[in-house]
């Protein structure tokens, strides 16, 4: 583990909790479940004798201890069932080196969970975005994550927003770090999972999906086939889960691959970016995980991934409809592969931007700009049309096609807000149009419109 000098910062001890996601865009849930965490080098919460890091036992002491209070996802306190706060034993001092100064060093159990280490996450593009005294926060993190550590000493002189840019990029963009929960303190982080032999299992569920995954991609020529083997399986094999309780790995790719084909896997789009982020991994695919909101203010996770030297947006999340009852054949690409200026501030806002409790805004790094669109599913495939004529036959040859499949999902992209208009008007209010687009095969009883209008996308869902 690297231990690098940290610039001294005038700050008293801050907390500070993730930004965590749920809810139909994603959102966030207070919650007051257990911690799953392992302290070892203080006394326990219940007065037990605790473990140090070299495996000594020491006995309770009986001086009160400075305790910390935790925070939710939103920064507001979590209390227990009987209304009260709930507080932690605060961290001690940081060890200094040699000149006195604080450094970033670990306080580490002995065992270590099996670590996926196929990338080196010194090459992640958000990791470039960070300082020299940021890097070395990050490796910290990281390698106390890895080895199930606790503590992070050095790091609970930063404030609250320092800690929580750099937490933030480790939690969202190490996704093989399934265990690892969203809630931290300055300084100290949390797990939902302490037992290495679960970890190990766990794993292994994880790789009997991936490396099946991986496999598929890799018999295609093309990084559009590849991603797009990934994105069918994250949309026909998930179901959106908007409970965020402790332990919930439904942020984490153990909930997106464990489930295998068998049932779907309830993930929210925290889980959904990071289980694609972990597929392109594999294959070497730059990607990374994107985070902001919906048009109303609630959090969402997306991804950034690179095809043929130009970054384009992918969510998996919007591609997969939240339904009470999931349907195993209901398949679009509305996201698959946009550029910035079809999303941004139109349906994806505050990109990579979180607000704490005390105001102040937080920017975990500042994306790639993507401005191809050659790549897009629509364009690549000839799926865009200039006129009516053109646009009422694709669609139908859609509808056709979903019916003969029994598929739900007919869609097109139109080339002008004219046409698009044109078109959303007549399915509104042209009944004659609408029976013409459901006679085109008889096993469809109704056609619902779930048209994009910023993507210029006429998607008609089926129901037979």
């Amino acid at each position: 583990m690297k231990k690098k000098n940290l610039k001294t910062i005038a700050a008293a001890l801050a907390m500070i909790s993730i930004l965590t996601f749920t809810a139909a865009g994603c959102g966030n849930k207070t919650d007051d479940g257990e911690e799953l965490v392992t302290n070892v080098i203080t006394q326990a919460p219940n007065g037990d004798a605790q473990t140090d890091e070299n495996g000594e036992t020491s006995a309770p002491t009986d001086e009160p201890q400075a305790t910390e209070t935790v925070l939710d996802a939103d920064g507001n306190v979590v209390t227990d069932a009987q209304g009260e706060p709930v507080t932690q034993p605060a961290a001690t001092s940081a060890p200094t080196d040699n000149n006195g100064g604080d450094i970033f060093a670990e306080i580490t159990t002995k065992a270590a969970p099996v670590v996926d280490t196929s990338v080196d996450s010194s090459t992640r593009y958000a990791y470039n975005t960070l300082s020299d005294d940021e890097k070395a926060l990050y490796d910290a993190i990281l390698g106390a994550a890895s080895n199930m550590s606790t503590r992070i000493f050095g790091a609970q002189n930063l404030d609250s927003a320092e800690w929580t840019k750099v937490f933030g990029l480790v939690y969202n963009q190490e996704p093989q770090l399934f265990w690892l929960n969203g809630r931290s303190v300055v300084g100290r982080l949390y797990y939902n999972e302490i037992d290495t032999d679960k970890i190990a299992a766990m794993q292994k569920e994880i790789d009997a999906t991936v490396d099946s995954l991986v496999k598929e991609a890799n018999s295609k020529s093309t990084t559009f086939d590849k991603l797009k083997v990934f994105h069918d399986y994250l949309v026909l094999n998930s179901t959106f889960e908007k409970s965020d309780e402790a332990g919930n790995y439904n942020q984490t790719i153990y909930n997106a691959f464990s489930g295998g084909t068998s049932k779907q896997g309830n993930i929210q789009c925290a889980g959904y970016a990071k289980a694609m982020q972990y597929l392109c991994d594999k294959v070497g695919i730059d990607c990374m995980v994107i985070t902001g909101t919906n048009e109303k203010g609630t959090s969402h996770a997306w991804n950034k991934v690179k095809v043929e030297g130009e970054w384009y947006n992918l969510d998996a999340t919007w591609d997969d409809p939240i339904l009470s009852t999931p349907i195993t054949n209901y398949l679009r690409y509305t996201f698959f592969l946009v550029p910035d200026e079809w999303i941004n501030e139109k349906t994806h806002f505050n990109i990579n931007t979180v607000s704490l409790k005390s105001g102040e805004k937080v920017t975990y790094y500042e994306p790639p700009k993507a401005t191809a669109t050659a790549q897009n599913y629509f364009i690549k495939n000839g799926y865009v049309y200039d006129n009516r004529a053109d646009a009422d036959k694709a669609l139908k040859a859609e509808l056709e096609k979903a019916a003969s499949e029994g598929t739900v999902v007919a869609h097109i992209m139109v080339s002008s807000d004219s046409l698009y208009n044109e078109i959303l008007d007549a399915l509104k209010n042209d009944s004659a149009y609408r029976d013409e687009l459901k006679g085109v095969n008889s096993k469809i009883k109704k056609i619902k419109d779930s048209s994009k209008e910023s993507l210029r996308v006429i998607q008609l869902v089926i129901e037979y």
